[in-house]
């Protein structure tokens, strides 16, 4: 095993001294290092990974035992040998008390350096190898615990007959420990579909849906929440995953449940591109069969709906009336996309009118505030805002509840679609900017490789952003506007040059010569070969 190795003293001749005697010794090494003082070795520890130390005792500004102290405070693995002309038993009490494993006085032997080498190294492989194996151990009682709360949860979805699955079970498959939890603990069963919109921007593929699932699952685990949650993947279905929250207060643990929906619906949409509904169950005190039941009742609303929301079994009843607004939502999409600002202002006032709030009470508000968000969200989203406006947009999840007066939530979400919506002007000004660059860009790089998402990148802007404001420039979508110009070049080509098809196909930009015979006789109803006869005519 081949170790990094730090030699600090004051004296060069003994520093070089050392790394000539290692080197002699045969003793393997990776990398060696030279500090003539601690604040250089401690800098040297900063910027690579040490596993050894020889240092002095004596050495100006820092002595070699308050050198190991530091050093071990920043890294306890590093192992030390002490080097030393003083022979006091003071610093070799010290130096052991401190865990130094060799204690060695200039000037030292081969044999006696040779010899505290093969002890510290062999200390080192054993130390690694247990830690090697506690680490194995970890990592295998992580993959069987994962593997249960998996199995317990595909269960319930399965419509296994698993009964009621007890306080205990739950804490393990939610991760927590059952002690933090009391007797009015209320669960939320879920199940998040991964909508086809996620395939459809060539980032992913349908065979990539693990990727995608593995995303989902980081960006959950990672939301802060005051909320015990758990997220597994379905093992019957490959576009979808189940989820587990638990909080003692039901009111709080749906609001926490909205948020990380919404929270997550931002990161990956905006970044990822990946798009999903979810549904949810009624909150219950135990968690059963019929409760994962529910909550793909919940999901199944999306049908009616529309995908890209967030379903609670509890609201179905509210969403199944024939007054519940789901027109003027799609209304209010298209007002806020054409800044058609006093027809916004209209809209809300009937989306949250006298009669219907009175009818549904505090879940109507509830559901039709975190539809808006998310319309307000995608808005955001798709145009490239920065994180502090999201974050804003975010926090106000809970608004229905902080406000007082129905007015006020009118006013309230008025202000915010007026401020999305002004600022959207200034962006999508920049955005078209943006837009005419990447037309030039595109007319000088159409035979190179580009892809919607490539150009998104390079401008800065999502890919759908990119596709639409593209789209409203050239009335034609950028894949269309590529292919025209390729298609264009290509008879050029055919009608000046002798040269090949094939040739000519990878001049435009198609390594497949296949394919682009295929996208040349669907531009013009014709192959290249009968293109370039009848043109010469």
């Amino acid at each position: 095993m081949r170790h990094n190795i730090l030699i600090v003293d004051d004296e060069q001749l003994i520093r070089q001294g050392l790394r000539a005697r290692i080197e002699y010794l045969g003793i393997d090494v990776d990398e060696m290092f030279e500090a003539d003082n601690g604040l250089m070795a401690l800098g040297i520890q900063d910027a690579h990974p040490i596993d050894l130390v020889i240092t002095d005792i004596c050495m100006p500004d820092m002595d070699g035992l308050e050198l190991i102290q530091q050093m071990q405070k920043k890294n306890n693995q590093i192992q030390f040998i002490v080097l030393s002309g003083y022979a006091e038993f003071s610093y070799a009490e010290t130096a052991i008390r401190l865990g130094v494993k060799a204690y060695l006085l200039k000037p030292v032997s081969n044999d006696d350096l040779k010899e505290a080498f093969d002890k510290v190294y062999k200390e080192m492989e054993q130390t690694a190898s247990i830690r090697q194996e506690v680490q194995m151990k970890k990592r295998m009682d992580r993959e069987q615990s994962a593997y249960q709360q998996e199995k317990a949860l595909n269960g319930l979805f399965a419509e296994q007959d698993l009964g009621v699955i007890n306080r205990e079970k739950l804490c393990r498959i939610c991760g927590c420990e059952k002690d933090r939890w009391g007797s009015e603990q209320v669960f939320y069963l879920a199940v998040l579909h991964i909508n086809k919109e996620s395939f459809e921007h060539e980032r992913f593929r349908p065979v990539d849906h693990e990727l995608v699932r593995f995303t989902i699952r980081n960006i959950f685990d990672e939301i802060d929440t005051s909320c015990e949650k758990q997220m597994v993947n379905s093992l019957s279905d490959p576009k979808q995953l189940y989820a587990i929250f638990t909080l003692d207060d039901p009111k709080k643990l749906r609001m926490e449940v909205e948020r990380i929906f919404l929270r997550m619906r931002s990161v990956l949409e905006k970044k990822m591109d990946i798009y999903m509904t979810t549904g949810v169950s009624r909150p219950c005190s135990q968690v059963h069969t019929k409760t994962a039941t529910e909550a793909r009742i919940a999901l199944k609303q999306r049908i009616i709906y529309g995908n890209g929301n967030i379903y609670f079994y509890e609201d179905i009843r509210i969403l199944g009336e024939q007054e519940f607004p789901v027109s003027q939502l799609h209304l209010l999409e298209q007002y806020m996309e054409h800044n058609e600002i006093f027809k916004v202002k209209n809209l809300v006032q009937e989306i949250f009118s006298e009669e219907l709030v009175k009818k549904y009470g505090s879940g109507y508000l509830r559901i039709m505030w975190i539809r808006i968000l998310n319309i307000l969200l995608h808005h955001y989203d798709r145009r490239g805002r920065n994180a502090g406006e999201v974050e804003k947009l975010l926090q106000s999840y809970n608004l229905p509840d902080q406000i007082q007066s129905i007015q006020e939530i009118r006013q309230k979400i008025v202000e915010m679609v007026m401020e999305c919506v002004s600022t959207e002007s200034v962006a999508d000004a920049n955005a078209r900017s943006k837009i005419q660059m990447a037309i030039g860009y595109i007319q000088e790089h159409f035979a190179e490789n580009l892809t919607v998402n490539v150009l998104a990148e390079h401008y800065g802007m999502s890919p759908n952003y990119f596709s639409s404001m593209f789209k409203k420039e050239m009335s034609r979508s950028a894949v269309n506007y590529i292919t025209e110009l390729r298609i264009n070049q290509a008879r050029e080509l055919l009608y000046h040059s002798e040269l090949s098809v094939v040739d000519i196909s990878k001049k435009v930009g198609y390594e497949d010569s296949q394919y682009f015979f295929r996208v040349f006789k669907k531009y013009l109803g014709m192959t290249p070969l009968q293109y370039r006869e009848e043109s010469r005519k």
